[in-house]
């Protein structure tokens, strides 16, 4: 009686979410096919990202306007990434070399920070950077005169089935929780591989000198200024396409990052693990379940195409293989488990440093 109640519940809240997000994505806004006069600067931080930044430089070059800049900002990288972004440079580019980062900083944050002391535009464009410029972002950076600060809905392009699952996983469970349609103090968040910002709004934030120990520093800043009153959105469009996770592993890692920085109690961390762990194994178990007569044939079948259909959504935000759209419901385990052991864990690690959960840095390597 529990195993039918409960997926009939659980199918019912994907299907009716299901239809709430193909409204909230026909509400954001467009990018408007208009002319800005602003001046643009964009800040790419980088530390190790040999093989991924001279794409990125070589993708924005093309649409780079008298007055724009591009800032690298090498942050203490141990491979070839200064030397790769040097070999795409023209007159419009230049190269900040970062010697160390001080104590109470994020590598990321202070890269950021040091950016945007070195730039003039009136608006600050600040990229991954592994992310690719698919087409001329102005129409994006147009809607900067209706909002303070905007990001594109995520467009990750996967190569493996990990990553393809995993963010399958991740936008469903995003949607849920930070809809991109709902910003508010408490759920507002930016995509830090695409945010576009007024200079005078960034500055009024305090700039990522007010977020510098966050693991999580777009969020942060995203609910800062929304807290201030600014004007905070998503906005559709194939501006932009980045690479995340590549495995299994890296995707355990990076969610344990996320999670840390949410400061999640622990025993909300294992409702949420026997949450999602459960919702796991109902999905892969009701078709044997109904096969066995353990289970309506038809409320199986409700089930799978109300959780499969709110999970094909993705496709929006994820260019992924077909096959990891089957993997998807085991990666809410893995996410589950990245959660729950970031919620006991003391420090997490990123880009080679160690910090702790309380933000504090513990060591480099």
């Amino acid at each position: 009686m529990f195993l039918q109640l409960s997926i009939a519940l659980i199918g019912s809240y994907a299907m009716i979410n299901f239809i709430k997000s193909i409204v909230g994505f026909l509400k954001l806004p467009r990018p408007e096919d208009k002319e800005f006069r602003a001046s643009v600067s964009y800040i790419i931080p980088a530390r190790n990202e040999e093989g991924k930044i001279g794409r990125c430089i070589s993708s924005l070059l093309p649409w780079l306007r008298d007055g724009d800049e591009l800032i690298v900002v090498d942050d203490c990288s141990e491979d070839s990434t200064e030397d790769e972004a040097l070999s795409k440079f023209n007159e419009k580019c230049k190269l900040i070399r970062l010697m160390e980062k001080p104590e109470g900083w994020t590598g990321k944050s202070w890269a950021c920070y040091q950016g945007y002391l070195h730039s003039s535009g009136d608006v600050i464009v600040f990229l991954d950077a592994d992310t690719v410029m698919m087409r001329d972002p102005k129409g994006a950076i147009s809607l900067t005169e209706r909002f303070d600060a905007l990001s594109q809905v995520p467009r990750i392009r996967c190569e493996s089935l990990a990553c393809g699952a995993i963010e399958v996983a991740l936008t469903s469970l995003v949607r849920l929780l930070f809809p991109y349609w709902r910003m508010s103090p408490s759920r507002a968040w930016l995509m830090g591989a695409f945010t576009i910002w007024r200079r005078e709004s960034y500055e009024s934030v305090g700039t990522h000198e007010a977020v510098k120990g966050s693991l999580v520093e777009d969020a942060d800043l995203a609910r800062l200024a929304v807290t201030k009153g600014l004007r905070v959105s998503f906005f559709m469009g194939g501006i932009v396409e980045s690479s995340w996770i590549r495995s299994w592993r890296e995707g355990y890692e990076t969610i344990k990052r996320i999670g840390s920085a949410a400061m999640v109690s622990k025993l909300i961390s294992i409702l949420i693990f026997l949450a999602l762990s459960y919702t796991t194994a109902t999905i892969y178990a009701s078709p044997i379940l109904a096969y066995l007569g353990l289970m309506r044939v038809e409320l199986a079948i409700f089930y799978l195409v109300s959780v499969f259909s709110y999970a094909s959504l993705s496709l929006i935000e994820v260019k992924l293989r077909p096959e990891s759209m089957i993997l998807s419901p085991l990666a809410l385990s893995l996410i589950a488990l990245s959660l729950l052991t970031a919620s006991f864990g003391k420090k997490v690690s990123w880009k080679g440093r160690d910090y702790s959960t309380h933000l504090g840095e513990q060591s480099s390597h």
